[in-house]
């Protein structure tokens, strides 16, 4: 009886190693795609914020469309696997690109807010459909 427990121990403490190791490769294949979102996400939550005040046009708001603009770049290439192709993912990103393109960080608050909302609303519109 106790042969059978201990094995029985064994087996799950086994299982959860296994399981532990495959879960963990699992989330290492979606890194990147995974990084790039957190960088943007946190880039366009600072300007946001940044735009809600009165001090718009900041260094800190000129890096951060830059780093979009750069990170924007990555997308496709990160969200699909070498070789293949989403017509819809790719309008997606190329409405984020545009949206990152065209907002202008030394513009006045009203201005860089709408642009703002403009990257957004990309943002949005590919969430609802990739998330």
């Amino acid at each position: 009886m106790l042969r059978y427990a201990i094995c029985v121990v064994v087996g799950l403490v086994i299982g959860f190693l296994v399981s532990t190791m495959l879960a963990n490769t699992l989330q290492q294949r979606s890194a990147w795609p995974r990084g790039l979102m957190r960088v943007m996400q946190h880039d366009f939550s600072e300007a946001r914020k940044a735009a809600r005040g009165t001090q718009c046009a900041t260094l800190q708001m000129a890096e951060a469309a830059s780093r979009l603009r750069i990170v924007s770049g990555q997308l496709g290439p990160a969200l699909l696997p070498a070789g293949s192709e989403d017509r819809v993912l790719a309008q997606y990103v190329q409405r984020f690109q545009d949206a990152a393109v065209k907002w202008d960080a030394n513009a006045d608050c009203p201005a860089q807010a709408a642009a703002l909302s403009a990257v957004g609303e990309a943002c949005e519109a590919c969430h609802r459909d990739y998330r």
